[in-house]
Parts: structure tokens; C-alpha cells; sequence
């Protein structure tokens, strides 16, 4: 009887298939630097890819497989049943066989065994992945005895006492074998393995589609057709010079340097710059294949994605047939070939990024490069031959900038990738007088100094401010200027709220819209579209969720002290489309009842000093002096920031220190949390009881696939709560379905205001 792999298919078809679809795959990666030539690239990959499961020719595997598809107990101890340490000491041996003549020949063997050994799992410390212990050895000895006669051909070499001895030389040579590009290698060769291995079991074969040829004009007649109304006014006229040349300047430069600067003034159409960049990019250079492009927030991707599908459509095509959003919300929905697929077999399409455009988040992008996760690594070799757009890169933290220089100066060597920096506060991550980064934009003051839509004031009387003498200041303001609208902008959700309320008893007749994280998905998404659409003067009151990307227009805004990035990027929701006289940002210092001020509860020190130092010299900053003194801002922030976080990180990447890489990675800080369903109307209803219903399936993959259809509408209706000692006090009682708390739909006015979001203990939720 032949070998299984899987219930429903012979070991022998499942180790040809997943070699050819990774040797599929790696030919179309073009002018990788991966520390190996091409050819023993190809040839590692090939030996890799077959004798993975190698060790599922044994009959204690076979049994154990045939036990589970009768669904009776196997006969044999788990540790009999185990396949991928033998497969990885079978495969390590073919490769050291192989490469006998090569200088690599060690290194090879080991990236192999540790590739193979934990392709159902995640990297480890090398220390840990290399450690066999006596036991184990016997076992596997016992294993190799037990192999069917169909494979003991693949086996006729194998002397274990030879594995043996060369791991524990390995040990002895780690210092001169890792590094970076070791690093880089082994997550290639892990990548490539484990997307073969599981398309080959989840869909069975590939299916890749190119952009069109002429997406390079897409953006250009896209404009054409949406934006020929506006022609003619200043802000256009400026937005159409920034276009034109940064094209021009990529056109000189895009084959000379890979890491490319895009530093513009808000709402100058950074987006469509970098589209109609990146498609120029796979235009001119045949050897990149894909666009990738990530911003910090979700809300941003969404209003990014309405602009890129249209771009599709207005050209006549299909975005489906070339888009996807990933992110943790995104819909697990996704076209290939003519078909829509849904569940599981579109998660694993959406998670692999193998269409030509990707939209995503910097936790995903950078979480599949720095990392030691399976599901993250898989889509690391789809990374090669890219143009990654990084928009809103001041967001990365601080501690990170030296860490995010040596990696993606890598990530473009040996990659051969493409890099554009989006922003209008560019962050010193890389150095423009050492040639580490080149600006599209060649005279950006120019660009800044077009501009006199706001200006920044230090209002003495708004410094060290309470509740009560804000709202008696803004409410003056207000009345002051009905024609205009105004902009509030806290820090923290219990401002936020309180102000709200207040304001709200005063001007009825206006209209007010609040806007934080404590309001459901769904609701957030639509107030953000009604604040762009009122042309009435209206009242906005939020937290730091319009800070960046959301393309709302306001005449007046007021902002709770923060470092300068930040108050910038607020400040770009000030007459935003220059269409009114010049608009005001007023800075303010909250106190609270405890006289202690809301924006050290959420910033750290060294940004706040350094803030702080600079609205000591100025009490007004003008829209066009801002890039000056960015620059200055951030040069004091790299001069006075330590590297400990960034070089403990990147000497675990060289060290092959996964375990340690992420315990020290953090993009976005773990706060323990737990998430609140709320049943607020008639869909809720409908998709709690649809949850439920998948809760009660027996089988754990259909179930999964069964919530993944409904994933993304079921999250528009849940919020993460931080979990303290009083959260979780109020919270004990409410009803708990698969994790999360449940607010019935009979609790949820006691719970939850329809206007400014969760009531109870608002201010833990910062």
C-alpha cells in the first residue's frame, strides 16, 4: 500500500508538488543576493522541498495517519509518529552529500535541517533548534528502521552518527557562519518551504497575475477623468508641480539608488504620487513583480483602497483581479481566476500576498521580515522583487529608526526591492548626506513654503489649562465664529468625553460629531465620511484617531499638547485644502482634577522635552517654516536617543535569535486587553447568532472557516478594552461567547452612548 502525506494523498505526490511549486516560484525571483549563488540556490530549494515530509514514510507515521482518517487510537507513542526531525536530518544529509564540493556545504545542511525541522512550527534560538537530545537520537534511529521499502532508497546513505558529529561542529563555527545574511537566507528558504507545503494541501496548485502593462498610465488618466473640475485653483496647480516632479526625478534616478524619500506637505497627494511612482517602477524595471503598501493605521488603508479601486475601475479594470487588503479586519474574501473564494482558502490567499498589489499595515509588513512566526515568514520570500511604499513612516517608534536602517538597507540588497518614505514629517532614519536615502522631492521647502493654510499658536492663556477654563475659552471662540468649524483634540478618551458633554449643552444648534476608538468600527467609518461631506460648520471633538491619513477639512483646530510629529500631523486637518484664509492651531496643556497633565499619560519624555524646547523659542510656527523645524526636532531626538533597543534586536537577527527577536520587537506595544461584542442592531443580532452557531461545529477547521466569512463584518461591532484591575470587576458579569464578552442587545444603552462610545470606566481607556 502506498504512502500517505494527508488522508487524501500518496507522500510521493505531495514531496513532487511541493518541489515544483516552490521551484515555480523561484524562478521568477530576478537578481536576489541571498550569500549563495543562484545554482546552489536552486539546487539547496530542490532538496529542501522533497525530502521534507521524507520522514511520513515510516509506518509508525502511517499508522498513526490511518488511525486518524478511522478515527480510532494509534497503537505507536507520539514520539514514534513524529516526522519532521527525521525529515530534517534525511534532508540535511542529502544537502551535505550534494554540496560536498562547495565551501557552504555545512551551512547549507544546517539552514536545510532547521528549515525542515520546524516547518510546522515557528523559528527558535539556533541554540535550541539544533539541540537533539540522546533520546531523541535513539528514537530516530528506531524511525529510520521503520521506513517503507518505497523510500528506503532516499535513505541508503544516512548515518546518523554523521549528522551527529557535523551539528555539533556547527556549534563551534556559529560565530563565522551567521549573520544578516544567513538571517535572510534561512527566512527565505522557511518561507518558500511552508507556502509550498500547505498551497499544495490547502489549494493545490498557483495561480499568479501580472499589473497591466499600461498601469503606468493609470493615474494620470485617472486624474483626467475626477480631477479636470478642479483645474485651475492654486492648491492644484501646486498639488500638479509636486507630481510632475517627482516624476521627473525618478525617472532620473529610479535604476541608481533603492531607498527613495517623499517628503511633501499634508494634502499635497502624497498617495497618488507614490501609486503612479510605484507603477512606474515595475514599468521601467521588469524585475519587480509587486507594490506593496503599508501604513500604520487600518482607517487609513480603508480611505487608500476606495482611491486604488477607483484608479482600477476608471481604467477599466478589475481590482479584484489584482488587489489585496490585509489587515486584521480586512474581508476574507479574495478573487483568483474567475472564482471568489471565502474562508479559509481566501485567508491563506490574502495572508500570502501574491497578487501585484498588496495594501497592508507596517505590523505586517514588518512582522513578516523581523520575526520568528510560521503564518508571518510565508509571505517573507513574496517581499523580493517589490516596491514598498511606507507612508506615514514618522510613526515608526523612535527606538526603532537605527534597527529599521540596517534591515531594509538589507532587505533592498539582497532583495531587490524598492523603497519610498511618505511623509510629511520625515523621521532621520536614514541619513540624506550620507546617500542612504534619496528625496524625489528635490527643494521641499519650496513645497512648504507654498503653503500659509495655518499657523500654530502657543496661546498663554490655554497653557496649564483645566477642564472648566478650556471649555470657557473654546466656548467664546466658538461663538465668536459661527460661520467656522472647529477641531478638538484630546489625548485622552475621559477628555474627550467630558468635553464633549459640555460642549454639546451649549451648542445644540450645531453640528457635533465625536470621534475616538471608544465608538464601534462601523459607526467610525461613517462619522469620518459625514465629517469630510458636511459643508455646514460643525463641531469635532476626538482623540488622536484623525491624526494622520484621515482627509477631513477644519478652520479651526485645537490640540492637547504632544511631541511636534504629532501636532503637525494634526495640524494637517487645518484647511487642508487651502480653500478659506489662513487657519488656526491652538496648543493647549490639560490638566486633570488631579493636576496632572493628560499627555504625559500617553507620550514619552524624550519627544515632549524636545517639543517643549522648541514653543520655548516660538509662539507662533507658520505652515511654511515647519520643515526647517522638523528637521531640527528630529535631528535632536536621533542625537539624544539611545540604540540599546534597536542593536539588542538586530544582534538576536544575526545571531538567529528568533525567540529573543520577538520577545524585543514590539511595533505596537502589548497591552492586555479583552475584546466586548455589541448587540446594537439588527445585523449584530444576525451575526452573534451566526457566531454562535459556528462555535458549535465540531470539526476545528471547518469552524475556523466557517468565522472567517464572517469575520469582518463581525468585528465592526467589537471593541478592545484594556484589562485592569476595575474593567474587569465591571465587566465579570457579563455573558462570555468564545473569549469575548457579550453586551446583549437589552444592555447595551447602559453600557454603551450611541454618541460618544462605551460609558462605564471610560477613562481606563486611554
Amino acid at each position: 500500500m502506498a504512502c500517505l502525506s494527508h488522508p487524501d494523498k500518496k507522500l510521493i505526490t505531495h514531496l513532487k508538488n511541493v518541489e515544483k511549486i516552490g521551484l515555480q516560484i523561484l524562478a521568477k525571483k530576478k537578481n536576489l543576493k541571498l550569500k549563495i549563488k543562484p545554482k546552489e540556490l536552486q539546487n539547496l530549494l530542490k532538496l529542501t522541498l522533497f525530502y521534507h515530509d521524507i520522514g511520513k514514510s515510516t509506518v509508525f507515521f502511517q499508522e498513526y495517519l490511518q488511525a486518524s482518517i478511522d478515527k480510532q487510537n494509534c497503537k505507536y507513542p507520539n514520539e514514534l509518529t513524529r516526522h519532521s526531525l527525521l525529515s530534517a536530518i534525511i534532508t540535511a544529509e542529502k544537502i551535505r552529500n550534494n554540496f560536498q564540493n562547495s565551501n557552504n556545504y555545512l551551512l547549507l545542511a544546517i539552514l536545510a535541517f532547521l528549515a525542515v525541522k520546524k516547518h510546522h512550527g515557528n523559528l527558535e534560538n539556533i541554540e535550541t533548534m539544533i539541540n537533539i537530545s540522546k533520546r531523541d537520537w535513539n528514537i530516530l534511529q528506531k524511525q529510520i528502521n521503520s521506513i517503507s521499502r518505497d523510500f528506503k532508497k532516499h535513505i541508503s546513505s544516512i548515518e546518523l552518527e554523521n549528522v551527529k558529529n557535523y551539528i555539533e561542529d556547527f556549534l563551534w563555527e556559529l560565530e563565522s557562519i551567521l549573520g544578516i545574511d544567513t538571517y535572510f537566507l534561512l527566512n527565505f528558504l522557511f518561507s518558500l518551504l511552508v507556502y509550498s507545503d500547505k498551497t499544495d494541501v490547502i489549494l493545490g496548485n498557483l495561480t499568479f497575475k501580472n499589473l497591466p502593462s499600461q498601469s503606468y498610465t493609470f493615474v494620470d488618466n485617472y486624474k483626467q477623468e475626477v480631477f479636470i473640475k478642479h483645474s485651475g485653483k492654486q492648491i492644484d496647480i501646486i498639488r500638479e508641480d509636486a507630481y510632475k516632479e517627482a516624476l521627473n526625478s525618478f525617472n532620473d534616478k529610479w535604476n541608481k539608488d533603492k531607498i527613495f524619500s517623499l517628503n511633501l506637505p499634508t494634502g499635497i497627494g502624497k498617495t497618488l504620487i507614490a501609486i503612479n511612482l510605484a507603477f512606474n517602477f515595475l514599468k521601467n524595471d521588469k524585475n519587480l513583480q509587486r507594490i506593496i503598501y503599508a501604513f500604520p493605521f487600518t482607517s487609513i488603508i480603508d480611505q487608500t483602497e476606495i482611491i486604488l479601486k477607483d484608479i482600477f475601475l476608471k481604467n477599466n479594470e478589475n481590482p479584484d483581479d489584482f488587489l489585496t487588503v490585509h489587515h486584521h479586519l480586512s474581508e476574507i474574501k479574495i478573487k483568483t481566476n474567475d472564482e471568489y473564494l471565502e474562508g479559509d482558502k481566501a485567508h491563506f490567499l490574502i495572508e500570502n500576498w501574491d497578487t501585484p498589489f498588496v495594501l497592508t499595515t507596517f505590523w505586517q509588513l514588518f512582522n513578516s521580515i523581523i520575526t520568528n512566526k510560521n503564518a508571518q515568514l510565508r509571505k517573507f520570500h513574496n517581499i523580493a522583487n517589490s516596491v514598498i511604499i511606507l507612508d506615514e513612516v514618522q510613526t515608526i517608534p523612535y527606538k526603532y529608526w537605527n534597527l529599521t536602517n540596517k534591515v531594509l538597507k538589507k532587505l533592498v540588497e539582497i532583495l531587490n526591492c524598492k523603497i519610498i518614505f511618505l511623509t510629511a514629517t520625515m523621521p532621520l532614519i536614514f541619513d540624506y548626506s550620507l546617500k542612504e536615502i534619496t528625496p524625489l522631492i528635490q527643494n521641499r521647502e519650496k513645497y512648504f513654503s507654498y503653503f500659509s493654510r495655518y499657523k500654530i499658536e502657543k496661546v498663554k492663556y490655554l497653557e496649564d489649562i483645566s477642564m472648566d477654563e478650556l471649555l470657557e475659552f473654546s466656548i467664546k471662540d466658538i461663538q465668536n465664529n459661527p460661520e467656522k468649524s472647529f477641531l478638538f483634540i484630546f489625548n485622552t478618551i475621559k477628555s474627550s468625553i467630558l468635553f464633549y458633554n459640555q460642549i454639546k449643552k451649549n451648542f445644540s444648534n450645531k453640528k457635533l460629531i465625536y470621534l475616538s476608538t471608544n465608538i464601534l468600527p462601523f459607526e467610525r467609518k461613517k462619522r469620518i465620511i459625514a465629517i469630510k461631506n458636511l459643508t455646514e460648520s460643525k463641531i469635532i471633538i476626538s482623540t488622536q484617531v484623525v491624526e494622520a491619513g484621515v482627509d477631513i477639512d477644519l478652520d479651526i483646530v485645537y490640540r492637547d499638547f504632544a511631541p511636534l510629529d504629532s501636532i503637525v500631523q494634526s495640524a494637517g486637518r487645518c484647511n487642508r485644502n487651502n480653500k478659506k484664509e489662513m487657519g488656526i492651531v491652538k496648543i493647549f496643556k490639560l490638566k486633570n482634577s488631579k493636576e496632572k497633565y493628560d499627555y504625559k499619560y500617553i507620550y514619552k519624555n524624550l519627544p515632549l522635552i524636545k517639543t517643549k524646547k522648541l514653543f520655548d523659542e516660538y509662539n507662533e510656527i507658520y505652515e511654511k517654516n515647519l520643515l526647517t523645524l522638523i528637521n531640527k526636532y528630529y535631528k535632536e531626538i536621533k542625537q539624544n536617543s539611545s540604540k540599546e533597543v534597536s542593536d539588542n534586536i538586530y544582534k538576536a537577527i544575526e545571531e538567529l535569535r528568533y525567540d529573543d527577536i520577538v520577545a524585543e520587537f514590539k511595533l505596537i506595544d502589548d497591552a492586555n486587553s479583552f475584546l466586548m461584542f455589541f448587540e446594537i442592531d439588527e445585523n449584530a443580532q444576525k451575526l452573534l447568532q451566526q457566531f454562535q452557531d459556528i462555535l458549535l461545529i465540531e470539526d476545528r477547521f471547518d469552524r475556523k472557516n466557517q468565522f472567517l466569512k464572517i469575520k469582518n463584518d463581525f468585528y465592526k461591532y467589537i471593541l478592545s478594552v484594556r484589562l485592569t484591575k476595575d474593567t474587569n470587576d465591571y465587566f465579570t458579569s457579563l455573558e462570555e461567547i468564545g473569549g469575548i464578552k457579550i453586551v446583549r442587545k437589552d444592555m447595551v444603552d447602559s453600557i454603551y452612548d450611541h454618541e460618544t462610545g462605551l460609558k462605564k470606566e471610560f477613562d481606563l481607556f486611554l
